[in-house]
């Protein structure tokens, strides 16, 4: 067996692992955990050598670096948290949050209870007999104890919260200002930690010259206070920052009216736009999530039904002709399906109606009303019927086929009647008798009522696309023939198109399921189809509105023909159902509604006398206005209420009371209701002038009908019509065709019609239930129920369909995120609105949206329907798998500890109320009396789970409505992937600690059942975000002997998309380094991205001498832009369009899309190819790759356009997202190049640009501009500096190396990059002519003779500064720029010191213009700048001779 370093060396054969070599890079982890206690250590040593600092002040001695000695050689932890920059910031954080916290607590605490002693008047120590009855006054008053604590009442009332914004205020600054305090004594080490005045300048940057012989005590204790101060206001930034976020989450007034202007501004602008609910409450969001999941249940169940029907018929026909689908087959088809229909809607006793003639037979009634409704057996006349024509299209037909379409038919009407069942059971005894009169005569005509017309809606304000060409010219054939017929003239051809439009606009059917309307459509008809001859008045619609019943012979005719009337089962069976569903589904979630809502009122009221949970509904005005609180009309109003007034819809007419208006145009005013368990006939007393008042019962159309609650909540239940699908406008149709159109077929491209990243989806999705501690595949049972349980064609799916109904009723399952994103993108353009027609549809768009891509969408839609099927399949495997794995350790955790079916016992939410109540002096026992328990239920933890899955695992629905509308926007691609991430991310977090604290008594004995679910969810978010990324660069660094060196040189050459991901190392066989790009598969890099960007900044910062906090600010800056990258990027498409117009044919990446020199016409070429590429499905440019790595070794075709060969084991693990990445500085190094002279150029630019515009300016100002644009230009530099360096590391030959850098940059150039040296801005001489000309233009002296001297001395200065680690830009002031201050300090100083020297030696430089004076060889200071100098000033001066030691003058 071969050793590891035999290995290593066949591995890399260019490598050799010497002795003592061996990578010991220290584990992030570890690093990070030795921080923590390292910080902890920080702590006494700040204070003990603030105290030795002060010694040292006093006595004259250097006892603070004895201190920091001592630290240093007992912190058994500071070693290990330098090793990485994670280690280092940590230990950083830790030293200074921890006393800071505390200090900002206790000082805000401090604060409120000096306010709160003023609020009771409580100022004074009062002592003796008068004293204490004073005090038992003041006690009463505020209520308070004899020992000065808040009462148990006064607690639970709030009065331990200050009232007003002014004391909040007071209480936030106090706090603030003792946590900067804590800040400044408690830091170890200032100087390494660093302000941001480092970073920005100003009063609060650290003097650093304090190291050996400079030690200076005093300026040491500046520098702590400098802290100190930057300590109080960062600390109050970040207080209210939490503040604020706690406001966001606090759910304590949760159900009431925000109270407060700047709460309401928070709640309106900030929370409602960010949270998936918006303005709704917990409950109502949750109950309407359960309306969508009930309907998308029952879609789910008739679509696998109409499936198995589709194939079933499909498999009548050969497959050629099910192909070519001729005019035969086509009408063979049709007239199975039409029989079909029949057969549907038959029964036993009557061929034309599934009610058949006695009622009685499907409506049972019992005494509490209708118990059930059931459709008996279909007609057997027509199943012969039907049987025979399934023979006569396929004689060889099987039993088992037979069978198998009539149990379905079956099982779809035994559907219905559970449906019908749920809307009877409703229904009062009045409404019971109506129900059995009229249901009979109206089901089967309602249930069958497909129509084209109706199907052809574009919006929801009912505008339709045109009937097509073949129907539209049928129709006005017919309308001329009418109209010629009743008038006796012709009808011009656009006339009649004209008329064909109205009707055809103005069909629609009734909205609901209404007993005592008819279920065919209703048109506005023209005059002449009723018979009015005037020529003029025939082509008038008339205001009567028509059934399509009403009209007999031709007119019917004709009518019927245009609307289409559908007579396909399959049709019938989707219509009839979503239609039906939608009803009852609705009707369901009002009663929900108002159950959940007496269930939290039935939780009682605590000591105070508020709600333990606020219900969602009030029964009166009055009763709003002290639950809710707030103002009426504003914060809450009725639910049902006059648009004019707040009131409740109800008013006396002459023919008794008139009906509550209704809530839902789809409930038919007929159908009253019996109340639900809890509530009562609402009563209204109403002004009779004979009898006077006389109370009435109200007939109940809705069971929300006379309730009050929430603005939001009512707005919920009552949605407007969306408007805005509408638009029609020019701009309009264009933003959707060249942007939002080519948005989402980008996406779709790159998604659903993209194998490899279907591969993909299904591996990355295995985190989240990692991320919540079920580790993938291990409980095999579970993987063997989801898989049966999926939606989507493939051995062993779609045979667990019940459960998946199920799931999808809880909203575990159909909400892939990214689907989410793009489906929804694809209805806000209407693309592909008619696709699922299958090209026989009998309408058409119009416009614009008529040409491209919708065309080709018809005949992809198969291939589409089944891609949509398998994204949302992988998604909702893993949701399947982690629904059960929650659900399992549920139980088994519960059990454990004693608990048991039927048992009462107070979940997460009840406990945390208890906790509350504790917290405020009461004991457990009464607590646990107070807070209302849960019964372990048979759902009990189905619904558990799926709140688990739903919370911590993305989902669609739970994406705001504003990041939603992102995606209307041509920038983000699925931004609400990123967006779930964050929201699921830190609620696994949330819960995990909530479960490892959570405690509740199970047979009288205190127990944490959940503690262990806990600990695995928490590990799990670890292990997944940060164990498995880490573990994965240090173990392959250490396989391939990967240096931290080398994987550093290695970010400055990946791809910028790269630069802050988790780069994986490896070695070629050549011993050149490759990367894999692992936050490319990993879900959660969203979370860890920005914490890579901030220890990357501050790694890149430790060359500095400025301290961490800078660079962490920078860092958290440039990881904000990170954390909004997905949302305010260009998207596929945009980005694709901008390097044509905006970027002028190149990419952001650098690459050209075409050479400036070419030809219009190539160009334009060039320009569409990039731009078909961006639609490119199926991961083409992988699948190149594949296909060249799979020729054979000595076949030059395996070489692509660049040179470039590829692996086929490589490429093959691209389809996992986890492909190699060749490192190639050598290619590279030109891209740097050019960004190094565009660098150059922008900052050289800074000066001229600045001082050349044409106008007058100072000497002054040209050094101001010089000095700037020298500063820009050193970081150019410095930046390129450290390419080369890396391209060295990654072993580039140094030959060829200077060879390409120095064909773009010149030789003079790269040789002082080479040596790491600054070379400063020249003064060329057409910048001096510039000068000149403008001079003499404005007729004055050129201003550049006066700068020309101080600009060769900073030249001076300047000159040899290097670009190497530790190096910095040098501090230089503008010599021409003198303040006040010091000319006078120079005048004292001449005065003090007559006689100074005179010479250039012995004592460092004055000021500008002025003699040597005596220099303090200590200070390095005069007398007169240690007396008027600011430490500020001081650092200057003394940087100032630093620099220029022997002159006399700064010039």
């Amino acid at each position: 067996m071969a050793t590891l370093e035999e290995y290593l060396k066949s591995q890399n054969p260019g490598a050799v692992l010497e002795p003592g070599e061996e990578n010991n890079d220290t584990s992030t982890i570890l690093s990070v955990l030795a921080g923590i206690g390292s910080g902890v250590f920080k702590i006494p040593e700040g204070i003990v050598s603030l105290g030795a600092t002060l010694m040292d002040l006093g006595a004259d001695t250097n006892k603070a670096a004895e201190v920091e000695k001592f630290f240093a050689e007992i912190n058994p932890f500071d070693e290990l948290a330098q090793e990485t920059t994670a280690g280092k910031l940590t230990e950083l954080i830790t030293n200074l949050a921890v006393p800071g916290g505390i200090a900002f607590k206790a000082g805000q605490n401090l604060a409120k209870t000096a306010l709160l002693a003023k609020k009771g008047g409580n100022y004074l120590n009062l002592t003796g007999q008068s004293g204490k009855n004073i005090a038992k006054g003041i006690q009463k008053r505020i209520g308070v104890d004899e020992t000065g604590k808040l009462t148990k009442a006064q607690k639970l009332r709030g009065f331990d919260e200050l009232a007003t914004t002014a004391d909040k205020v007071k209480a936030f600054g106090v706090g603030a200002g003792l946590g900067g305090v804590a800040e400044g004594i408690f830091v170890g080490d200032v100087e390494d930690a660093g302000t941001f005045g480092d970073l920005l300048g100003g009063p609060t940057k650290l003097d650093r010259e304090l190291e050996g012989d400079a030690y200076d005590p005093a300026a040491e204790l500046l520098n702590r206070i400098k802290f100190g101060t930057e300590g109080a206001l960062f600390t109050g930034v970040l207080g209210a920052a939490g503040q604020g976020i706690k406001k966001l989450k606090d759910t304590t007034k949760a159900g009431q009216a925000v109270d407060g202007k700047f709460n309401r501004w928070l709640d309106r602008w900030i929370s409602q736009p960010l949270r998936a609910r918006g303005k709704q409450t917990k409950e109502a969001f949750e109950m309407e999530r359960r309306l969508k999941g009930a309907m998308a249940s029952d879609t789910n169940q008739v679509e696998n039904i109409v499936r198995e029907l589709d194939g079933s018929i499909s498999k009548l026909f050969p497959f050629v002709r099910r192909a070519w689908m001729d005019e035969a087959t086509f009408k063979d088809r049709k007239g199975v399906l039409k029989k079909m229909n029949d057969l549907l809607l038959s029964s036993e006793q009557n061929a034309k109606n599934i009610a058949g003639n006695n009622i009685d037979d499907v409506i049972k009634v019992g005494d509490d009303g209708i118990e059930s409704i059931q459709f008996g057996p279909m007609n057997e006349n027509l199943k012969k019927e039907f049987i025979a024509e399934l023979k006569k299209v396929n004689k060889n037909i099987s039993q088992k086929d037979i069978t198998g379409i009539l149990s379905n038919l079956s099982q779809m009407r035994s559907a219905w009647g559970r449906l019908f069942t749920s809307m009877g059971k409703r229904l009062d005894e009045d409404a019971v008798e109506q129900f059995q009169k009229l249901f009979g005569g109206k089901v089967t005509t309602w249930l069958d009522s497909s129509y084209d017309v109706i199907k052809a809606r574009r919006t929801k304000l009912g505008e339709r696309y045109p009937p097509t060409a073949q129907v539209m010219n049928t129709a006005k054939a017919s309308f001329k023939e009418l109209y010629k017929k009743s008038t006796g003239k012709e009808l011009s051809d656009a006339a009649a198109q004209n008329e064909v439009l109205k009707v055809w606009q103005s069909a629609d059917l009734e909205d609901g399921f209404k007993l005592n309307s008819k279920s065919d459509p209703y048109f506005k008809v023209p005059n002449f189809f009723l018979g009015k001859s005037a020529a003029d008045e025939a082509l008038k619609v008339g205001d009567s509105v028509k059934n399509l019943s009403d009209l007999t012979g031709r007119p019917r005719e004709v009518i019927e023909e245009l609307f289409g009337k559908s007579e396909d089962a399959l049709q019938t069976l989707l219509n009839g159902t979503q239609k039906l569903s939608a009803i009852v589904r609705r009707n369901e979630y009002f009663d929900d509604l108002l159950n959940t809502s007496n269930a939290m009122r039935a939780m009682g009221k605590d000591a105070t006398g508020k709600f333990f949970r606020v219900p969602t509904f009030a029964n009166s005005a009055e009763e709003a206005a002290e639950i809710f609180g707030g103002r009426e009309g504003v914060d809450w109003k009725a639910v049902i209420s006059h648009p004019e007034k707040n009131t409740i819809a109800v008013s006396k007419t002459k023919a008794g009371v008139q009906g509550v208006e209704r809530l839902d145009p789809r409930l038919d005013p007929a159908q009253t209701l019996k109340p639900l368990k809890g509530e009562k006939k609402p009563t209204i007393i109403i002004d009779d002038p004979v009898t006077g008042q006389v109370p009435l019962d109200l007939a109940i159309k809705n069971p929300l009908q006379t309730k009050f609650a929430l603005t939001g909540t009512v707005d919920s239940i009552v949605s407007p019509v969306d408007t805005l699908a509408a638009s029609k406008t020019l701009t309009s149709q264009l933003y959707q065709n060249l942007i939002l159109y080519p948005k989402a077929t980008s996406q779709m491209a790159k998604t659903i019609l993209s194998p490899f990243t279907h591969a993909r989806n299904f591996i990355s999705a295995g985190a989240f239930a990692m991320a919540n501690g079920i580790i993938p595949f291990a409980d095999r049972k579970a993987v063997q129920e989801a898989w049966n349980a999926l939606q989507v064609a493939g051995p062993g799916t779609r045979k667990s369909n019940q459960a998946y109904q199920k799931l999808v009723k809880l909203g575990v399952v159909n909400s892939q995120v990214q689907l989410g994103d793009l489906q929804n993108l694809l209805k806000d353009v209407n693309f592909g609105g008619i696709s699922n027609q299958l090209g026989k549809a009998r309408y058409s768009q119009e416009g614009l949206s008529s040409y491209g891509l919708n065309r080709l969408l018809k005949g992809l839609s198969r291939i589409k329907k089944f891609s949509e099927d398998a994204y949302t399949a992988e998604d909702d495997f893993w949701k399947i798998f982690t629904f059960l794995g929650e659900k399992n350790r549920l139980i088994k955790y519960m059990r454990n500890n004693g608990l048991r079916e039927g048992m009462q016992f107070h979940d997460l939410e009840g406990a945390k109320k208890v906790k509350e109540l504790i917290k405020l002096g009461v004991s457990r026992a009464d607590a646990e009396k107070r807070i209302p328990k849960v019964r372990w239920k048979d759902d009990m933890f189905d619904l558990e789970a799926a709140s688990l899955v739903k919370n911590n695992v993305p989902n669609y629905a739970y994406v705001s409505e504003f990041v939603k509308g992102l995606r209307k926007l041509p920038l983000g691609n699925f931004v609400s992937f990123p967006a779930e991430i964050m929201r699921t991310g830190t609620n696994i977090v949330q819960r995990a600690l909530d479960e490892i604290f959570y405690q509740t008594t199970i047979n009288g004995k205190l127990v944490r059942p959940l503690k262990n679910i806990g600990m695995q969810r928490l590990a799990g978010m670890t292990f997944t975000t940060a164990a498995v990324p880490t573990a994965a660069v240090a173990g392959m660094s250490a396989l391939y002997n990967v240096t931290q060196d080398e994987r550093e040189a290695m970010r400055r050459y990946v791809a910028d998309w790269s630069k802050n991901s988790v780069l994986v190392p490896l070695r070629g066989k050549d011993g050149k380094l490759k990367y894999i790009d692992f936050s490319h598969a990993n879900a959660y890099d969203t979370l860890t991205r920005p914490i890579q960007t901030i220890l990357n900044r501050v790694n890149e910062g430790e060359q500095d001498q400025d301290g961490m906090m800078n660079d962490f600010i920078m860092g958290v800056i440039e990881s904000t832009k990170e954390l909004g990258s997905p949302f305010i990027t260009e998207s596929i498409w945009t980005e694709a369009l901008s390097d044509l117009v905006m970027r002028g044919g190149e990419t952001r990446e650098g690459f050209r899309v075409w050479n400036p020199k070419d030809s219009m016409g190539l160009k334009i070429e060039k320009g569409i190819a990039h731009l078909i590429q961006s639609q490119a499905p199926l991961n083409w440019k992988q699948l190149s790759r594949i296909g060249l790595a799979m020729k054979p070794v000595d076949d030059l075709g395996r070489f692509d356009e660049r040179g470039r060969q590829y692996e086929l084991g490589n490429e093959a693990l691209g389809i996992i997202g986890a492909r190699a990445i060749d490192v190639d500085p050598q290619k590279a190094i030109k891209y740097k190049v050019a960004n190094y002279l565009k660098g150059s150029r922008n900052a050289k630019a800074l000066f001229t640009s600045e001082v050349l515009k044409g106008g007058e300016v100072s000497p002054e100002q040209i050094i101001d501009a010089y000095i700037y644009a020298n500063k820009q230009l050193y970081n150019v530099q410095k930046e390129m500096y450290r390419d080369l360096e890396a391209a060295k590391i990654l072993g580039v030959d140094s030959t060829s190396l200077g060879r390409e850098v120095s064909r773009g940059t010149g030789k003079r150039n790269y040789g002082a990059l080479n040596r790491g040296r600054f070379q400063s801005i020249n003064i060329s001489n057409n910048i001096f002519q510039g000068f000149k000309r403008i001079a003499d233009e404005l007729g004055i002296r050129n201003p550049l003779l006066d700068a020309r001297g101080a600009i060769n001395n900073i030249r001076g200065q300047l000159f040899n500064v290097g670009l190497g680690e530790g190096d910095e830009f040098p501090l230089i002031e503008n010599p021409l720029s003198t303040p006040i201050i010091p000319d006078l300090i120079g005048q004292v100083n001449t005065m003090i010191s007559p006689t100074a020297n005179l010479g250039g030696g012995g004592g460092g430089t004055g000021f500008v213009g002025q003699q040597n004076v005596n220099i303090d060889p200590a200070s390095g200071l005069t007398l007169a700048e240690e007396i008027y100098f600011d430490p500020l000033e001081k650092m200057y001066r003394k940087q100032q001779r630093k620099t220029t030691p022997n002159q006399t003058k700064l010039t």
